[in-house]
């Protein structure tokens, strides 16, 4: 199985790797430039003997001859070669007149233009003797690339140890630079592990990690606080659905079980004829019972699955659709008054369904209001929102159920069973039918010393209607 590198190892790696290459360029720049400097050190230092004997050797040669040149020439090679220099003298055909021992063969070397050049071994420099258009002979001066080639050896020997050195060093701050680097990215890297087992909603303080590392741990923790979010929600759904469930099965329950009942003791032949009716009312009104709340869960299922089709909104002007819903409102509030108080508005909304949230919340109000106590339906508008209050004078609502008042199958008092008539998804479908027309509804109790419970139901504006 192949081995797999850390991430840590690859980047050490490839800082020494560049390191190593940048070392070897210097090193190469290095050892050209020194040898270009000691090859023009040496021809330099050449051509000033040459500009000392050239002009001894040429009168020589003119006044004296050949022949009693070869002494001037063999003490000049003695002197050279106490400086490891070679001295080659030709005369103007090309034939050697004079060279130094240590040189063997008879052919000088060629002739070159240029500062200098290489030849054999040797670091080569040469001149013309006497006129230049007419020269009178060639002198070579030749200098061993021996001592050249030494230092140069040296110099590389010292070079590749100061790199190995350099790249040794290198490599352990190196590691300690990118190890400390990449602190942030392990965090995250635990982080990660930690979230994938489970940990939802973990979250990494990378203090002063490097922007993109930063932004990418604020990624991860959004990430993981949405995700636990999810989860959150989910659970709470979970849970929503199973108490639904329940309740919507205990509330089916009871009128079926009332309707079972009374089905066997009407059956009985010893009952009167009023005791039978009695029965064959109750089955009646519990059937209607199961009925309407069918019909709101039926809502409920709608709004949830496709809200857009639960409601068709359209401009309604709301003091004609009072005018409209008033004979239904009225047998719902026996024996309660309703006061009307409106103001002119048109809103965007779905007449049928805002005429079931307002039946809704008026049965609501006259189900928990006293006697003869009067409810208020209130319309007006406020920047562009229509609103339609409805007021009562009941006992109000307790501060801990307001979260909850509208919440599916919620009843502020849990021990009371289902005699007041109510199902516990009215204020739900208010809620819902509200939220899908782009309104909110909210409730709260009227201001002291008043008593009693207000729900607000707030509707945008129609478009171009004078309120907006």
């Amino acid at each position: 199985m192949r081995t797999k590198h850390t991430l840590t190892d690859q980047l050490i790696g490839r800082q020494i790797l560049l390191l190593a290459v940048l070392v070897l360029l210097i090193a190469l720049s290095q050892f050209v430039i020194l040898r270009a400097v000691l090859l023009n050190t040496a021809a330099h230092s050449l051509h000033q003997e040459i500009a000392v004997l050239g002009p001894i050797i040429h009168r020589q040669l003119m006044v004296d001859g050949q022949l009693q040149f070869r002494v001037l020439a063999t003490i000049l090679s003695a002197r050279l070669s106490t400086s490891g220099v070679n001295l080659i003298i030709a005369d103007n055909t090309g034939q050697i007149v004079s060279t130094s021992p240590r040189l063997i063969g008879p052919t000088p070397p060629p002739v070159v233009s240029g500062h200098y050049f290489l030849w054999q071994g040797y670091l080569v420099v040469s001149s013309r003797l006497g006129d230049p258009y007419f020269p009178d002979g060639r002198i070579w001066l030749l200098s061993p690339m021996a001592h050249i080639d030494d230092i140069l050896s040296r110099d590389i020997f010292l070079v590749a140890a100061l790199g190995a050195l350099m790249l040794a060093v290198a490599a352990w701050v190196g590691s300690v630079i990118v190890r400390r680097s990449l602190v942030p990215l392990e965090k995250i890297r635990a982080s990660t592990i930690r979230i994938a087992q489970g940990d939802i909603g973990h979250t990494t303080n990378l203090g002063n990690a490097p922007a993109e590392l930063a932004e990418l741990g604020d990624a991860i923790n959004t990430m993981s606080l949405a995700i636990k979010e999810l989860f959150d929600q989910e659970k709470l759904l979970a849970e929503q659905m199973r108490r639904f469930v329940a309740d919507a099965s205990h509330e089916l329950r009871t009128p079926l079980t009332a309707i079972n009942g009374f089905l066997s003791i009407i059956q009985q032949d010893d009952l009167s004829p009023e005791e039978r009716q009695r029965g064959m009312d109750t089955i009646r009104h519990e059937g209607h019972r199961m009925a309407r709340l069918v019909n709101q869960l039926l809502t409920l299922s709608r709004i949830d699955t496709l809200p857009q089709t639960a409601v068709a909104p359209v401009p309604l002007d709301l003091e004609a659709w009072v005018r409209h819903v008033k004979p239904m409102l009225a047998p719902l509030v026996k024996p309660h008054r309703l006061d009307y108080q409106i103001t002119p508005v048109t809103v965007q909304a779905d007449p049928d369904r805002l005429t079931e949230i307002v039946l809704n919340l008026v049965e609501n109000a006259a189900r928990y209001s006293p006697p003869g106590e009067p409810i208020e339906v209130v319309i007006s508008h406020s920047n562009d929102y229509g609103i339609i209050e409805v007021k009562d004078r009941g006992p109000g609502l307790n501060p801990q159920d307001l979260p909850h008042i509208f919440d599916r199958f919620y009843r502020s008092d849990q021990a009371r069973t289902s005699s007041s008539g109510g199902t516990g998804l009215g204020l739900s479908i208010v809620s819902a039918l509200t939220q899908a027309q782009g309104g909110t509804v909210e409730a709260h109790n009227r201001p002291s010393p008043e008593h009693g419970a207000i729900f607000r139901v707030k509707l945008p504006l129609a478009s171009g209607s004078p309120e907006s």
